[in-house]
């Protein structure tokens, strides 16, 4: 193929202006400056002549009229089934200072057709080994779960733990693709999968928040690509792990802002369902192996009407919102039960007892919230025997839905445990029948089965 050569014209708030002579390369082609070394993604058309371009590295260093040559057509990332156990940038070439030999280039952008797996009832769920989300807000193979909150409630830790426990179970593989996270970040989870003995299982990809835009809004892509080449290639389930889904939202209306576009609401660019939709809609099954979804999701200002939010929630089939209010009474994971969704919670997928169990958990949950105003003001002892019996028991249920985790061990200085389901509904089962009405909450916080009670 004849080289495409173009000539920069100019660099303005990260956009690149590039002129073509002969013909113009098509959108998402891959051009590099004369050293090679600064990469930019086409990304829109501005004129019969000029292509419009952001920057894949840093642009410090281009050069007005100088020359730009289109290397690629596309952005393809390296793969091989040696990825696992590794760190990639959005090309796939490795970041963790290991040689890696690729076996074949994928374009990210692939809109190849899925079929979409039949889920069969009889599957159930998938059990995570968390109680709280075992019992009320569970999910299955195939689907995508938000773990939606704010800063500093718990979205990463439970993200790394279920990492953890889906490897514990040999439930499949896992990729996660982090998107505008902070650099630390990303090699603590490094760190902390390889010191659990998982991180062999675990493909990392990874856009921090000092990247340029146009490699947040293209890490996801990566990411999911390699999820679709080991399920096909291993021919396994595979579980993908996204931190943060708003970040890759926030990275498009930053490329939107940069070439001008009339902004929507709040400033969201016009085009955040496509490009929402665009990632999300990759995150499906080959009729045969699946991939399962879970996505944690910044909430600004603990604001869940925000519209990036509002439209994250509408590919999700499971929704764990993570509460501040309950993150401040020590309860982990700090998940709000009332607020908190899926559509795994039907009584032909999980079975009559977990369904009815789950439906009195909320409810007496419900009943608690709706006291907690007079308990605040006038103090416990001056509700009827039966509220006070339903307030009694819904502390103790939320004390017994925490527990400690694997990838907290160091900081709590307690054992992480892993908890079956049956185990998180027998104890639940006990203490809504009163069996621990009089027994010290504390000896129910940071448990594992109902059996760790003394």
């Amino acid at each position: 193929m004849k080289k495409i050569v173009g000539t920069i014209k100019s660099v303005r708030s990260g956009v690149i202006e590039l002129e073509f002579k002969t013909k113009l390369p098509p959108i998402h082609s891959i051009a590099a400056d004369s050293t090679g070394q600064l990469l930019f993604e086409i990304v829109e058309k501005k004129d019969e002549k000029t292509m419009l371009a952001v920057g894949l590295s840093s642009l410090e260093g281009v050069e007005q009229n100088s020359k730009a040559t289109i290397i690629d057509e596309n952005i393809s990332v390296r793969l091989g089934e040696d990825i696992l156990g590794r760190m990639f940038n959005v090309f796939g070439d490795p970041i963790d200072g290991k040689p890696f030999k690729d076996k074949e280039r994928k374009n990210i952008f692939s809109t190849k057709k899925e079929s979409e797996i039949k889920l069969n009832e009889e599957d159930g769920i998938l059990e995570t080994g968390i109680k709280a989300i075992d019992l009320l807000t569970p999910f299955r193979k195939g689907h995508k779960i938000g773990l939606f909150g704010g800063a500093g409630v718990g979205k990463t830790v439970l993200i790394t733990e279920l990492i953890h426990n889906m490897a514990l179970k040999k439930m499949g593989y896992s990729v996660f693709a982090g998107i505008g996270e902070r650099i630390r970040e990303g090699n603590d989870l490094y760190q902390t999968l390889d010191d659990l003995d998982v991180l062999k299982n675990t493909a990392i990809y990874l856009g921090q928040m000092d990247s340029p835009a146009g490699v947040r809004a293209r890490i996801g892509l990566s990411a999911v690509t390699a999820a679709e080449y080991l399920r096909d290639t291993l021919k396994t389930d595979m579980f993908l792990f996204i931190d943060n889904i708003f970040r890759y939202v926030m990275a498009g209306m930053e490329l939107g802002a940069m070439l001008g576009h009339v902004p929507s609401e709040l400033g969201y660019q016009a085009t955040l369902e496509r490009d929402l939709a665009f990632l999300q809609e990759r995150i499906r099954s080959n009729g045969d192996k699946s991939i399962t979804s879970l996505q944690a999701v910044y909430v600004p200002a603990d604001d869940l009407t925000d519209p990036a939010v509002t439209a994250i929630f509408s590919h999700l089939d499971a929704s764990l919102v993570l509460s501040r209010d309950v993150a401040e009474k020590g309860i982990y994971p700090a998940i709000d039960p009332l607020r908190s969704n899926t559509l795994a919670l039907d009584k032909d997928i999980v079975g009559e007892r977990h369904y009815e169990v789950a439906l009195k958990v909320r409810a007496t949950f419900q009943q608690y919230k709706e006291l907690s105003h007079i308990i605040a003001i006038l103090g416990i002892d001056e509700l009827s025997k039966s509220d006070r019996s339903i307030a009694k028991r819904a502390e103790r249920l939320q004390r017994f839905l925490t527990q400690p985790m694997f990838v907290s061990e160091q900081f709590t200085h307690k054992k992480g445990v892993y908890v079956p389901l049956e185990k998180t509904i027998e104890g639940c089962e006990r203490i809504l029948n009163g069996d621990f009405d009089e027994i010290e909450l504390e000896k129910l916080y940071m448990i594992g089965s109902i059996d760790d009670v003394k």
